[in-house]
């Protein structure tokens, strides 16, 4: 007690006691601010400076606090005994302030950046996992830096993380390589979140991506899980990078349509495609009688959509087709169905046609 109450000990606590009791009013009046800044900005309403004050409240101030026990310590000459304690708590504390501070300048920056209207937001959620990693090494580093600090032997320590690292490379390949893959992902944009994409057999909405696995909703309702590593490996289409939509369609008419009906079919199908009214843009690019068929003669017909949009293709698809019936109907052209003439051999005189049912068809 006798020493605690020497003049210099006191100064040095009145110093730590006044000054912690002077940042902490600072904190609170800053939270207070900070709230009603972030209220106002779920409004609508605009906000000056919220990210400066962020700065300030959790960056500004433990930085001080730091500084203000630095010249405490400074302040006051321990003992070998009490120095060695002085010291370790002091590093500790610096450790920790100082990684917390990198950490939280690196949220500012992150959130100040998408904070902007021209920014990608889709993207922000795709970083959030890379930005979790970035901070996990800072913690790595500080404690190397603790240790480096406290007179332990890093060498050694980085040598024995360096041979754990190996073994933990080994027997953690297939989490490592999802890793690797997320970054391929983030870096060479196959697809992002929202994209509709379809891969092997599957095919869905992609909702998340994380480091080591993506969240695909299928069509079918449910939710796929699966690997970074394997996606990357996979052949991808990407639908919501198509600008453009190409339909090949094929009809076939009966072998008794007059030639001069024929020469017609080809002229109504691109008037009928010119006067879509679903969607506007639509260009027919081809439409012509391109083979014998078994038992029709077929036309082949080539039109683009201006959308990525499946409803409005379907969409698109059924007025042309319903326009095609009621134009044929109008003509007088029948469309094929699969027949077959059958005849016989006791002097028939007269074939007889038959109808060929094709077999059901499954549907997924």
């Amino acid at each position: 007690m006798q020493t605690l109450l020497e003049w210099e000990y006191l100064k040095a606590l009145s110093v730590i006691v006044v000054g912690s009791l002077i940042l902490l009013l600072v904190n609170i009046i800053l939270k207070r601010r900070i709230r009603k800044m972030e209220a106002k900005k779920q409004e609508g309403k605009k906000t000056i400076n919220l990210n400066f004050m962020r700065f300030f409240q959790k960056i500004a101030v433990p930085l001080a606090f730091l500084g203000l026990l630095t010249v405490a310590v400074e302040m006051v000459a321990f003992d070998d005994q009490i120095q060695k304690i002085v010291k370790i708590s002091f590093s500790i504390i610096m450790t920790f302030i100082i990684v917390r501070s990198l950490n939280k300048t690196l949220e500012l920056a992150f959130s100040r950046y998408f904070d902007h209207d021209w920014a990608n937001h889709d993207r922000e959620k795709n970083l959030r996992p890379l930005l979790s990693l970035i901070k996990f090494i800072f913690w790595i580093i500080g404690i190397i830096f603790l240790m480096a600090n406290l007179g332990l032997d890093v060498s050694t320590a980085l040598a024995g993380l360096g041979v754990g690292g190996i073994a933990v490379a080994i027997a953690a390949q297939g989490i490592l390589g999802d890793l690797f893959s997320y970054l391929v992902i983030f870096f060479d944009k196959p697809f992002e979140l929202g994209d509709f994409i379809v891969f092997g057999d599957k095919a869905g909405v992609v909702e998340r991506i994380g480091i080591k696995s993506i969240r695909i909703r299928v069509l079918s309702g449910e939710l796929m899980i699966i690997a970074n590593s394997d996606l990357t490996a996979a052949r991808v289409h990407n639908y919501k990078q198509m600008l453009r939509r190409r339909v090949v369609f094929k009809i076939g008419v009966l072998y008794e349509t007059p030639a001069e009906k024929l020469e017609k079919i080809p002229t109504i199908i691109k008037d009928i495609i010119g006067s879509v009214q679903t969607i506007e843009g639509v260009i027919c690019d081809r439409s012509h009688f391109f083979a014998f068929g078994d038992f029709s003669l077929n036309f082949e017909t080539v039109y683009y959509v201006p959308t990525n949009d499946y409803n409005i293709y379907m969409d698109t698809q059924q007025e042309i087709y319903l326009k095609l019936v009621r134009a044929f109907k109008e003509e007088g052209i029948e469309f094929a169905y699969p027949t077959q003439l059958v005849y016989t051999k006791a002097g028939a005189s007269k074939p007889v046609e038959t109808e060929v049912v094709p077999p059901p068809q499954i549907t997924k």
